[in-house]
């Protein structure tokens, strides 16, 4: 079972560090497919894996860094860290409720199959070069407050969201993408530690899953400085397209 925990870290922060998800797309619904446990315990180790991924990942690219507009990056992670903590707060007041699970796969299914097609009608769509300051927060506080809401820690829709709003290519998203999902899980994990309910929680896979998720950022970040943008794109629509094939069957799971 440790073996099993550590390859869900490893293969999908791999995958979440290239195309910048973050991993917890695919943590999430493997853990529900899975069902070893409750959502609140899902949460924890999502957001952990995927805040050591994304430690490594910004590290192994800090050159990035530079290419990046200061003040747009400060207010996304500004934004995506009270964001990430209200999303987490909302979370924590009905995480126990039966209907929450559902709530969350559907509205993962929604939001993917929305990403899945813009990415694939990108032309059709007018691009914007957002500048004002205000705007730019309020992106970063939308998306850290879906990423601790939906325990994804981040997402397609942050790399779709980014490329519309601010006229990115793929790869340029995706690192932005991963920045935001650095300070979100940060204070979604504050959040947590400053709740005082860690014994509420089974934690024992909690290592075996930063482990991979370590191990996922590294190769993650070294695959996306040599693989093009098609391929890197690629990686994205397959992905997407697998994740609401398992949500749709988590749904059906959930109804039945």
């Amino acid at each position: 079972m440790a073996l099993l925990y550590l390859l869900i870290g490893l293969g999908a922060t791999i995958i979440g560090s290239l195309a910048g998800f973050g991993g917890g797309i695919l943590i999430k619904p493997v853990l529900d497919f899975l069902g070893h446990y409750d959502l609140p315990t899902i949460g924890v180790l999502s957001a952990s894996t995927v805040f050591a991924m994304a430690v490594v990942s910004v590290y192994t690219r800090r050159r990035t860094l530079k290419e990046m507009r200061v003040d747009h990056a400060v207010l996304l992670a500004i934004g995506s860290v009270l964001g990430g903590i209200i999303g987490k707060g909302i979370f924590n007041q009905f995480s126990h409720q039966s209907w929450v699970g559902m709530a969350q796969t559907t509205s993962l299914i929604v939001v993917f199959s929305l990403v899945l097609f813009y990415v694939n009608n990108k032309a059709k769509f007018k691009q914007y070069h957002i500048d004002r300051r205000s705007m730019v927060f309020f992106v970063g506080l939308l998306l850290g407050l879906m990423a601790s809401f939906l325990d994804i820690g981040g997402g397609p829709h942050n790399v779709a969201i980014l490329s519309l709003l601010f006229a990115f290519d793929t790869k340029k998203a995706g690192f932005y993408s991963i920045f935001i999902i650095f300070f979100s899980q940060l204070a979604s994990l504050i959040s947590i530690g400053l709740s005082g309910n860690l014994s509420n929680y089974d934690l024992s896979m909690l290592g075996y899953m930063v482990t991979g998720g370590i191990s996922g950022g590294i190769i993650g970040s070294r695959l996306a400085k040599f693989l093009s943008i098609e391929v890197v794109e690629k990686v994205f629509n397959v992905t997407i397209f697998l994740l609401i094939l398992l949500n749709m069957y988590n749904l059906y799971q959930y109804i039945s």
